[in-house]
């Protein structure tokens, strides 16, 4: 029996004697490495099925905050991964003002983009809402498009309401139909606070 050491000197003359076995390795080796290959190639094309088919979308180009015209590209991605509400190219790509902040590579969503054919405060307010000016006293800071409550002595007049706009030293508030009243009341007295919430 031959030791270890002369385990590749035995092998070589084996093969020198009999190449046939060299190509019968090499052979085995390629066809070992095919089979592979179609397996990976058919899990890839798995994946893919499972995803879905692809869907056309908007893509923003960049960074966006509220009230800026949104920058986008219509992009194939898998169904799978479309938020509900999804933009496509049928909803106009042309015009379209952030309602929110939107993050490069974000897919667009009818909640992102501003009311249609609407340019300033009007085109961050939803549907059914209005602005009201009002002066916070003191000043929260919120940027325009943030989320706040509007509070008077005490008594939150609107849960939900969002900065569509400043003029001086007047912010102007976008809130439900049913809220206005009260927020305008609270402005004409004079003593309203906005609180900026998550």
């Amino acid at each position: 029996m031959p030791s270890l050491q002369m385990l590749p000197v035995a092998l070589r003359r084996l093969l020198a004697r009999r190449p046939w076995i060299h190509w019968l390795v090499v052979l085995a080796a390629a066809l070992a490495t095919g089979a592979a290959l179609k397996q990976r190639v058919a899990g890839i094309d798995d994946a893919r099925e499972a995803w879905g088919e692809a869907r056309q979308v908007l893509v923003a180009r960049r960074d966006t905050v509220p009230g800026e015209l949104l920058e986008v590209d219509v992009r194939d991605v898998p169904a799978a991964i479309v938020p509900q509400g999804a933009m496509d190219r049928s909803s106009g790509a042309e015009r379209l003002i952030a309602r929110q902040d939107v993050s490069a590579g974000e897919i667009v969503t009818a909640i992102d983009v501003g009311r249609a054919g609407q340019a300033g405060p009007e085109a961050l307010l939803p549907d059914g809402w209005a602005a009201i000016p009002i002066v916070e006293s003191p000043a929260a800071g919120a940027t325009i498009g943030a989320r706040v409550q509007v509070v008077g002595d005490g008594i939150v007049l609107a849960p939900d309401a969002i900065v569509v706009g400043y003029h001086d030293d007047v912010t102007l508030v976008g809130v439900p139909a049913d809220a206005a009243p009260m927020v305008a009341a609270g402005a004409q007295a004079g003593a309203l606070t906005v609180l900026l919430v998550p």
